[in-house]
């Protein structure tokens, strides 16, 4: 590498590279199914969806490794869904990584059918990555066997009981706040959407509901990572920075996120809710590969200077938060993302939280991609990525 270019510089002209390399594999059709290839990420061929020369182009592909021990309930594999703009361009890659016990769906549409953030930051000429954590059945694999053994790990999946409220629809299940911007008349698609996925640890929280196939089952009515907060306004499990913890951020989750972003980074990381712990974590494994951070309402926002400053060297930092925030008893969290975006604007002036109220933006909820002014926001986020 010659001493003139950077390495972020080298890695990102890297990534393109490999973008146009993705987008060249649309000659060929694969109609034979989902894409089940468990390679390592620097041998898994990407499987494109659509061939249309004026049309975006889509496809999935695997990162990390199957594990061989009995004794882990999930594997390393991850899906990667990717969407390529219509036309090739030199714009950084977006990485987007789900919340805990979501999928790429929330990004990639919204319940009443409009468009999703995918379309919109591709529209935008970004290549557009969406990380499937290996926890969720439907991504990684899963060792039923060792699920039906494990003392501390379970099958959970959200309730719309208790996701209605954590996620600001309203005070509770069925009855939505007056100005709320999430289709709440088409929840049941959202609902449909819910993998069911691994919690160990005590991640997962939630009562046990029952069996289901291949292990214990529990829904997601109670996690320490989305919903309350302790009384010292700290969540459970943390007790720097925006609660979560290490509970969140599986090995086999951070090593496939960082294996994604060696393959196509440097890249904007977007993480969502309990995905910013997997994130901000990798940010700092690997900062020459995160061009920036855009975390929405997360977990684990650091509030050391020391772990700001290595996340991503120095990589501009934006938070994002919806409305409700008091009435979810999250306030605690807002702060320490308020906290991570000072001490990240001290090296990388660009840094700030973007708090929707505050400009006069009200009823966004934890699942702003989805809600009725989904595309506003993801203007706002593209614009500032490219100041």
């Amino acid at each position: 590498m010659s001493s003139g270019i950077s390495r972020k510089a080298f890695l990102r002209a890297t990534g393109v590279a490999l973008a146009a390399t993705i987008a060249g594999c649309n000659s060929t059709t694969d109609n034979s199914g989902p894409n089940t290839n468990t390679q390592s990420a620097s041998e898994a061929s990407p499987q494109s969806e659509q061939q249309n020369d004026d049309s975006p182009t889509f496809g999935n592909f695997y990162v990390g490794n199957a594990n061989t021990s009995s004794s882990t309930v999930i594997d390393g594999r991850a899906e990667v869904v990717y969407t390529q703009p219509e036309t090739a361009t030199n714009k950084s890659p977006v990485v987007m990584v789900p919340g805990l016990g979501l999928s790429p769906y929330i990004y990639r549409t919204t319940p009443d059918g409009r468009r999703g953030w995918v379309e919109y930051f591709a529209e935008a000429g970004h290549p557009v990555y969406v990380f499937n954590p290996p926890r969720n059945v439907d991504s990684g694999g899963l060792d039923t066997a060792a699920l039906q053994n494990s003392d501390s790990a379970s099958l959970s999946r959200w309730s719309i009981d208790r996701a209605w409220p954590t996620w600001g629809f309203g005070p509770e299940a069925g009855d939505p706040y007056e100005d709320v911007r999430y289709p709440v008349e088409s929840v049941d698609q959202l609902v449909a959407s819910f993998p069911a996925y691994v919690s160990t640890g005590g991640g997962g929280g939630g009562r046990q509901s029952g069996s289901q196939t291949g292990g214990r089952g529990s829904d997601q009515n109670s996690t320490p990572a989305d919903s309350t907060e302790t009384t010292a306004g700290t969540q459970t499990g943390s007790t720097t920075g925006g609660g979560g913890g290490s509970r969140f951020t599986p090995s086999q989750e951070t090593a496939a996120l960082e294996a994604l972003l060696d393959r196509v980074g440097p890249a904007v990381l977007l993480v969502h809710s309990a995905g910013g712990s997997s994130g901000f974590t990798v940010a700092q494994a690997v900062p020459d590969l995160v061009e920036r951070i855009i975390a929405v309402e997360p977990v684990g926002a650091p509030t050391d200077p020391q772990t700001v400053a290595e996340m991503g060297g120095d990589a501009p930092f934006m938070g994002v938060y919806g409305d409700y925030v008091d009435e979810r008893g999250q306030t605690g969290r807002k702060e320490a993302t308020q906290t991570t975006a000072e001490f990240a604007g001290e090296t990388s002036p660009a840094s700030t939280l973007l708090s929707l109220p505050d400009e006069g933006i009200s009823g966004n909820t934890h699942l702003m991609m989805q809600d009725d002014n989904n595309g506003e926001i993801a203007d706002r986020i593209v614009s500032w990525i490219s100041d």
